[in-house]
């Protein structure tokens, strides 16, 4: 029997981390958010890597999804994260591996690795200065640059704006290493800057931005960054036709569900989960109120959803009644429900 694998709704990144320069493909940013999720700020020491290699790539069409995942482990194990500080004049660089061991088993159908050491400053036990996002979004993103300006966003949301030189986000998106590849404002705009724009926008975060020019060149950028619950919670708390609530007579538990303010993160990615699964506003609230902000429940819920709504989104199988299939996996998962959930 394959063993459980711990998989926590959050992944956190100190600030310094998040906005040193670093460039991933799609299938590396994929498997870092799910390192990631492996840690729990609860922690002391930095837990091993377990990852289903189903969770990486989910659908492929076409040649193999092992050396596919293979190539992006060789490629990730070769990053280096460089952080420059200064203090007065006195400047200070320095370079961090960020995995140290990887291994995939095709048999286990496991990858398993251990990040480096010397990174642990910047992935647990995080006081101050830190970003945490939930890996279910990050799954979502379609592309490399997504995931860096997802990050990079989320790490300025509490100030609601964010100006940074344009030589400085083209390293942060694309790595310090790389000096010839949309160079101009134009190109990284176009290829870039707009096309992930358009996928966090897919999330409802309304994210703007201003190119600031001196003369005719531009050498900067402003960012207008909205709050969570302004944009993004919107989207995972906005009710489906089908369980919209009557505009009559409304309980005091279906207005909570309109309402972005009433419920906390972590309940947030219940909403759009089980949404997504079409379970009505009563069946949602029951879930709720079970799981409160449990986040070893919640990382349950998540994990035994997925396929079930994999499988539905990706065609794979028809169901007749997807909202029923999934409150009988939560009754037989989640046996204490039972009671209190009504189908």
């Amino acid at each position: 029997m394959q063993p459980a694998v711990p998989e926590y709704p959050r992944a956190y990144q100190a600030n310094a981390l998040v906005r040193a320069p670093l460039k991933l493909t799609h299938v590396e940013a994929r498997i870092f958010a799910l390192a990631l999720g492996c840690i729990h700020q609860g922690q002391t020491e930095l837990p091993g890597i377990v990852i289903p290699l189903g969770r990486v790539l989910t659908q492929k069409k076409g040649g193999s999804v092992y050396e596919t995942i293979r190539d992006a482990c060789k490629s990730l194990m070769s990053k280096v994260v460089s952080i420059e500080s200064q203090t007065g004049k006195k400047k200070r660089f320095t370079a961090y591996s960020i995995i140290s061991y990887i291994d995939i088993n095709e048999g286990t159908g496991l990858l398993t690795g251990n990040f480096a050491p010397e990174i642990k400053p910047f992935l647990l036990q995080l006081a101050e200065q830190y970003t945490h996002v939930e890996i279910e979004t990050l799954l979502t993103l379609r592309s490399a640059h997504a995931h860096r300006l997802y990050w990079l966003l989320k790490s300025w949301d509490d100030v609601g704006k964010w100006e940074v030189p344009f030589h400085t986000l083209r390293k942060q998106v694309l790595g310090d290493d790389n000096d010839v590849t949309y160079t101009l404002f134009y190109d990284f705009k176009r290829y870039v800057l707009e096309p992930a724009l358009r996928e966090l926008h897919s999330l409802d975060w309304m994210v703007t931005y201003e190119p600031l020019k001196e003369g005719k060149k531009v050498n900067a950028v402003r960012f207008i960054i909205p709050k969570p619950h302004s944009q993004l919670e919107n989207r995972a708390l906005a009710l489906p036709p089908q369980a919209q609530p009557s505009k009559t007579k409304l309980t005091d538990k279906q207005m909570s569900l309109a309402l972005a303010a009433e419920l906390p993160t972590l309940q947030q990615r219940i909403v759009t989960r089980l949404q997504k699964l079409k379970l009505t506003v009563a069946q949602i609230e029951h879930v709720l109120e079970f799981m409160g902000d449990d986040e070893a429940k919640i990382a349950k819920l998540m994990k035994v959803t997925h396929p079930l709504l994999r499988d539905y989104e990706a065609g794979n199988k028809v169901f007749d009644n997807l909202g029923g299939a999934t409150i009988n996996m939560l009754k037989t998962e989640f046996p204490s429900l039972y009671p209190t959930l009504k189908a």
